[in-house]
């Protein structure tokens, strides 16, 4: 087996996808500019969304909000209510996430994401809406649509204004409330339901993160520093990381690309999300294939293998990707999948890096910098949080000294979501 990995390592390599082209420290730097390029309005692949949403306040108690996690497999609507401080949901309502199982017009779109709300219109006149796809933030907190990603597809949807179009149809239905509408990314809502979730105070800085169907960070960032914007005040900043160009990138990558619908956009996310790593891990098996480093039935695989179904075959289930291997095919596979995973945990690490080094957080174990994580990809994928936790220590805490803790909150998109919409 020695031999054979010396060959799938040599073949990567041929290919521009082995984790060891990926750099932490210099894709660590380059993340940083791209953002301070954000942050300054000039031309970047990390845009540095202004969200004008705060961490700062207090939720008034037994006040309902209409939460609304609209992601990029699911759409989950759920009613929220603050008690001393904390969320408490009294009902939570789930969906295929509209456009996501074949294509509809933009119309059709707001009609059924109206429709899901609808019912919950009677107990609130506030929504919280996580929209997990790039948006265009107002100053109002409503927001226009720049593009669906994840694989959804809705016809005529870029440039459409989220909480008109919404009230809109709400209205077509009946809905006479004035209904208040507040717009976020959902790694904000996941930032924010972290800050209604943990005390701020023991953390020297704290920042979002979403690694699931797609990958986004967010962060807080000072007003003074948001260069674009005239005055502006404290805020997050969605920082649509999963658009990062400056990694290096390989033959099934630019494969992926070009596939997708909107090719040359979300780069990073295409190499190491979880709607992608299936496709990754098909791409390089039908490369791997080719070169007879895996048998004949690798060369055809249809439809591409899934992210779930390849970490069912890990853990031993006689699935199709067991079905499909005879000789040294099993071993050679999990080499492959093991790495495109390490070349995620690299490229995952270099953007916490960057956001723990720019806003100067973590400096001490006793107050490390905080990741709000979400995610599939995140916390169920077998090979990913070890290889992370690896280089968190080897890279951030080893080369940076600096010191990086990861927290989960319960129904976070749902509870940032509600307590965005209450703070706004």
């Amino acid at each position: 087996m020695t031999a054979i990995i010396a060959e799938i390592n040599e073949l990567l390599r041929g290919i521009s996808m082995h984790p060891d082209l990926t750099d932490i420290a210099a894709v660590t730097e380059l993340f940083i500019s791209e953002m301070e390029k954000g942050l300054s309005g000039e031309p970047t692949s990390i845009p540095m969304i202004p969200t004008y949403i705060s961490a700062d306040g207090t939720p008034p108690d037994n006040v309902p909000v209409i939460a609304v996690d609209a992601g990029g497999t699911n759409l989950r609507v759920g009613l929220v209510t603050f008690i001393n401080g904390k969320p408490e949901i009294s009902r939570i309502d789930k969906f295929p996430m509209p456009g996501s199982l074949f294509q509809i017009s933009s119309d059709e779109f707001f009609g059924q994401l109206a429709e899901k709300i609808l019912p919950f219109t009677d107990n609130s006149e506030r929504i919280g809406f996580c929209f997990s796809y790039p948006a265009e933030i107002f100053s109002d907190r409503d927001g226009r649509i720049i593009h669906l990603t994840k694989e959804v597809s809705v016809k005529d949807s870029e440039g459409r204004i989220i909480g008109r179009e919404l009230k809109t149809k709400l209205r077509d239905m009946g809905v006479l409330k004035d209904m208040r509408f507040t717009l976020l990314n959902d790694t904000v809502a996941s930032l924010m339901g972290g800050v209604a979730e943990y005390t701020l105070s023991g953390f020297d800085g704290i920042c979002g993160l979403i690694l699931g169907t797609g990958y986004n960070t967010c962060c807080l960032e000072k007003g003074g520093n948001i260069s674009k914007l005239k005055s502006a005040p404290d805020m997050i900043i969605n920082c649509e990381s999963g658009n990062f160009t400056k990694a290096v990138r390989g033959r099934v990558d630019e494969i992926i690309d070009l596939s997708c619908e909107y090719p040359n956009f979300n780069t990073m996310e295409r190499m190491i999300s979880g709607a992608y790593i299936g496709k990754l891990v098909t791409g390089t098996a039908h490369i791997a294939a080719k070169n007879g480093l895996l048998s004949a039935a690798f060369s055809e695989i249809v439809p591409q293998f899934t992210s779930p179904e390849l970490d069912d075959f890990l853990r031993g289930a006689e699935n199709r990707v067991y079905k499909m291997c005879v000789g040294t095919d099993a071993e050679v596979l999990r080499e492959l999948m093991d790495k495109v995973f390490e070349r995620a945990a690299k490229l995952v690490c270099a953007n916490i890096a960057a956001l723990c080094l720019h806003y100067d957080g973590g400096k001490s174990a006793d107050k490390p910098f905080c990741v709000v994580a979400e995610g599939s990809t995140f916390y169920k994928s077998l090979l990913f949080r070890d290889k992370l936790d690896k280089y968190v220590k080897s890279e951030i805490e080893g080369r940076l000294s600096r010191h990086v803790v990861f927290r989960q909150a319960d129904n976070a998109t749902l509870t940032g979501s509600a307590l965005s919409a209450l703070l706004s």
